[in-house]
């Protein structure tokens, strides 16, 4: 339950308490635990395999020359990073602990797979014409 006073803490508690009514016995451990669904604990990392599965999207159809090495780059960066802070919080947070260490290593191989298409063609800088990626003007590197 939020410790809050303000109307969204209100909110949330009497929807909790609500919910608490309904959730099986079998399901009480999970609903109960420190990291369960009453938490951030549990949302973030839900909400985090969405850019895993976004960036799943991009390696299996982006075509290499379109990819965004700089973004790529951030990306696989704050999964290092948050990775890190997954296992310092208490309680630790392995769930998210693997949804940031799987986007950190999905973008980096975005970044090779955009890198090795670079070396391939010899291309610095964009050249294709493409209907569905329109041609930037400047180069991401």
């Amino acid at each position: 339950m939020s410790k809050g006073t303000g109307p969204f803490s209100k909110l949330y508690n009497a929807t909790i308490s609500a919910i608490d009514k309904f959730v099986p016995e079998v399901a009480q451990p999970l609903w109960q635990s420190p990291a369960g669904p009453k938490t951030v604990f549990f949302w973030a990392p839900l909400f985090k395999w969405g850019l895993v599965l976004a960036g799943l999207g991009d390696a299996l159809n982006r075509p290499a020359h379109v990819i965004s090495v700089n973004q790529c780059a951030i990306l696989a960066a704050t999964g290092v990073i948050w990775s890190r802070w997954c296992v310092v919080i208490i309680p630790k947070n392995y769930t998210l602990l693997a949804a940031n260490m799987a986007m950190a290593t999905l973008q980096s191989y975005l970044i090779y797979k955009h890198l090795k298409w670079r070396s391939e063609s010899g291309q610095a800088a964009y050249s294709f014409s493409d209907s569905y990626y329109p041609e930037p003007s400047w180069d991401d590197w």
